[in-house]
């Protein structure tokens, strides 16, 4: 089943009226590189999280985020560096952190990911979810719903990345 995102009316169609196969974006960012996201703030609560292949959340994203940020937390006081990655078999987790100190975690396929298009993204995501809810970042009082609507506008950062996207699949295969 895929996600609603994906439909033929989907809204990464309408802003891509200027790239000629629409079917092309589909497939790619359906099958490739970022499967689900999360943003995290300074708290470790997961402001927001988004699954691209199906309409499911994961059972209980807020102890994944707490999980998230305790990892980054620790490699960045007992290591003086960013953690980057996590690595599993079928997986990778990248991990972006803002100077904000707000985490973005993309869950990838082990196999198709790049570093640079993973990081680009993250920046233009992250920058742009700061901007738009600041007022209500700056008064925030645990209600994750009101970001909810952020979907769209990632839909949006990634439409923008297509040719990023683009070159990286067709320089893999």
């Amino acid at each position: 089943m895929t996600h609603r995102l994906f439909d033929k009316s989907s809204p990464i169609i309408e802003f891509n009226k200027n790239i000629s196969n629409n079917q092309e974006i589909l497939e790619i960012l359906k099958v490739k590189m970022i499967q689900e996201l999360m943003i995290i703030n300074q708290a470790g609560i997961a402001l927001l999280y988004h699954n691209f292949l199906h309409n499911e959340r994961v059972d209980d994203e807020q102890s994944l985020a707490s999980y998230f940020d305790i990892i980054c937390r620790f490699t960045k006081h007992s290591f003086k560096e960013s953690l980057r990655t996590l690595e599993l078999d079928s997986y990778i987790f990248f991990f972006y952190t803002h100077k904000s100190r707000f985490h973005l975690v993309l869950k990838c396929e082990n196999e198709k990911y790049n570093k640079d298009v993973l990081e680009s993204i993250s920046e233009n995501i992250i920058k742009k979810f700061l901007l738009k809810y600041k007022k209500e970042l700056k008064d925030f009082n645990g209600e994750t719903s009101l970001f909810i609507s952020f979907s769209e506008d990632i839909i949006e950062i990634l439409a923008a990345k297509f040719d990023e996207f683009k070159e990286f699949l067709t320089m893999e295969q």
